[in-house]
This record gives C-alpha cells, structure tokens and sequence, in this order.
C-alpha cells in the first residue's frame, strides 16, 4: 500500500492512497483479518496500538484508538514519576487534527470524512495552531482526564475553538475541488451514455432494414450496450 496518510504530500499522493487504503480494507474485510479486530488483540500493548491506530488515519476509529494508546502511555510514565511531554503533545496534536473534519458535509451532501481524506496528512500537518489559541472545550477527542493533565502541564489557553473553524479555508478549498471532481465525473457519465444511446439508434436503425443480414446479432449488441451503460450507472453513482 501507499505510504501513511499523514506521510502524504501532494493531491494525488491523497487519492493514491485513498484507493490503496480501501483496497486493502476490502481485502482484510474477506479474509476476516480487518484492523479493528486486529488492534482489539494489543490491548496490552499501547506501542503497537498506536502504531496501527497511525497506519489508518484519518478514519475517525483510528484517532481514538491512537488517544487511547496514547493515554495508555502517559499513565503508565506518570507512574514511574517519568517525563511525558511527548506523549502529552502527541494526544493533543490527535484531538487538534481529529477537530479539523465534522460529520457531514452540506455542500457535498457526503460524510465529511470524503474531505479530511482528500487532503494531504503533511498539508494537514503544516496547519498553524498553539495550545493557547486552540484550547480544549471544543476538542471531542479530549475527556476529562486528558483536560486535566493539560492544564496542570500547560495552564489555561486564552481562547477555545476547533481546527476546522481555526482553518476553514482550506476545508472549503478542498469541499470545492471534491464538487469539481463530482462533476467531471458525472459529466463523463452522461457522455458515455450518451455516445451508447447513439450508438444504440445506428444499431437498432441497422436491424430495421431488410438487408440486414445479421439483426440478430445485433440485437444482442444492443442488449450488451445496455449491461454496459448499467455497469457505468453502478461504477460513478455505487
């Protein structure tokens, strides 16, 4: 597969990657092998659970797999009176890009999910924000614990918001880009249908006149044309 999303560069890594990710998920799906099944297995091993909660970002299941992972980790270092800034600052880097999609997308009339995939991890990654201007009220990742232990770390932010409304333009710019390629694609579809249908009044015209001599064939082809337009129907529409 593709390298991990939140590895991915450009546009095109993204959807790339998309494809990749959900190739090996309907492969993982028919072997009964899927990760959610796998990650219950490494309840005892935070390691190994972030590590595969990272490899299926940006799914909603995989931020909260990797927070209680995390979580996992600075427990067990506040037990052994150890520093665990790193892991602080991992679980609040999670709940910050977690805090970037929402459920639903009105302008694309899809999961909100279709957009957070369609954009670059690094991209994602580069956004600008700070602890004091994005606070905690309003990360959903967060529970009350983790809130806790920020603030005795950290202190109060001055202000409390989301990623998604720190940086909206950017999700409006990739909403817009996701509706373009909507478009082209349903455009597309029209097209073949149309080009089909023609292609269907040639034949049909072919059949009507006696000197055919194949009119039943071509009848069968027309019958395929059909198959084949349903098939174009199910591959753009699902």
């Amino acid at each position: 597969m593709n390298e991990s999303w939140h590895k991915t560069e450009t546009d095109s890594d993204a959807a790339k990657h998309a494809e990749d990710f959900w190739s090996r998920h309907r492969d993982e799906l028919q072997s009964g092998e899927f990760w959610a099944d796998r990650i219950k297995k490494l309840k005892g091993e935070p390691i190994q659970r972030l590590a595969l909660a990272l490899e299926n970002l940006p799914l909603p299941a995989s931020f909260r797999e990797a927070a209680i992972a995390t979580r996992t980790l600075i427990r067990d270092k506040r037990k052994q009176e150890i520093n665990y800034d790193e892991e602080l600052a991992l679980l609040y880097w999670l709940a910050a890009i977690n805090s970037f999609s929402t459920p639903y997308s009105d302008v694309l009339q899809e999961p909100g999910y279709n957009v957070i995939e369609s954009i670059p991890g690094k991209k994602l990654k580069g956004l600008l924000f700070s602890y004091g201007s994005l606070g905690y009220k309003h990360l959903s990742l967060l529970n009350k614990t983790d809130v806790k232990c920020l603030t005795e770390q950290w202190g109060e932010p001055q202000s409390h918001t989301t990623l998604h409304e720190m940086h909206n333009e950017v999700w409006r710019e990739y909403e817009a880009k996701l509706a373009d390629k909507s478009k082209a694609q349903e455009k597309n579809l029209i097209s073949s249908i149309a080009n089909s249908v023609s292609l269907e009044k040639k034949l049909s015209s072919t059949i009507k006149n006696p000197k055919t001599k194949n009119a039943k064939n071509s009848s069968t082809i027309i019958i395929s044309i059909i198959v084949v337009i349903s098939i174009l129907a199910l591959v753009y529409f699902g």
